[in-house]
């Protein structure tokens, strides 16, 4: 799957639900992406993962019929633009704190004359050089990407009007580990949560797209009824519970109950 243009608009209409992939294995991200999720995030910040490894496991997502994002190392050109050659079908920003940084990665992400993505037609995303309408490629590939942007520290709190008025972003997403230590809190703190619920809400008042990591459903039915559409999970903790669960039932002879920890 290349193109974006039909996700992005059921995300307009109802919440579309991912999960990390952060293990640098294609098998790992064709595995995941069979679950059923409407996305997989290869997350490329806090993972450990090779260049032709990321491009494998976008091939391998895509394969399936599930889009690909990438959240990249940094808000850094070649790591936008090596994301997006690729052939992913969206990128996740970390850090973005100024209107002056959202406005850095629109320009890095699109195309001239909206911005000033290198132009090649030989990488994946092009075909190979095979795309037969260069123009129509280089148009299309700025309108179906999706662009997420991750709002995750104190900085952006405070800055998150300029952000949010800046165009050519389609999500915004709350990270809660880091905004959390930004804040000095847990990401269990009733205030924090009181303070995630108003961020996603003034972020859906701007008529944009609100994101946010859910470690569990409870969570993600909350986040729902803030208005989140884009949620992201990750299935780690459930294959660490799922595993300790058989280890103690085979060692014990006794059914256990093991609690599904939060990734953050």
């Amino acid at each position: 799957m290349n193109s974006l243009v039909e996700w992005k608009n059921v995300m307009k209409e109802r919440p579309l639900i991912g999960c990390f992939v952060t293990f640098g294995l294609p098998d790992i991200a064709e595995y995941t992406a069979m679950m059923g999720f409407d996305f997989i995030l290869i997350d490329n910040e806090h993972g450990v993962m090779e260049q032709s490894v990321l491009a494998d496991m976008v091939r391998a997502s895509q394969n399936v019929g599930v889009p690909a994002m990438i959240r990249c190392t940094e808000k850094s050109y070649d790591h936008i633009q090596k994301a997006l050659d690729f052939g992913a079908n969206g990128i996740q920003i970390p850090l973005i704190n100024t209107a002056e940084d959202a406005r850095r990665v629109v320009d890095m992400s699109n195309f001239p004359p909206e911005g000033k993505r290198g132009v090649a037609f030989l990488p994946r995303a092009a075909g190979y050089g095979m795309v037969a309408d260069k123009k129509a490629y280089l148009k299309q590939a700025n309108e179906t990407k999706l662009l997420c942007c991750q709002v995750e520290t104190k900085q952006a709190l405070d800055n998150l009007e300029e952000i949010l008025a800046v165009d050519g972003i389609d999500a915004y997403f709350i990270g809660p580990g880091d905004l959390s230590t930004s804040l000095g809190m847990n990401t269990t703190d009733p205030e924090f949560l009181a303070i995630v619920e108003k961020t996603i809400r003034r972020i859906t008042a701007a008529g944009k797209t609100a994101g946010y990591y859910v470690g569990n459903a409870a969570a993600a039915r909350q986040a729902m009824d803030w208005g989140v559409k884009y949620l992201v999970t990750a299935i780690t903790p459930y294959m660490t519970a799922g595993a300790q669960k058989f280890l103690m039932d085979v060692r014990s002879g006794e059914d256990h109950e093991v609690a599904v920890k939060d990734a953050y």
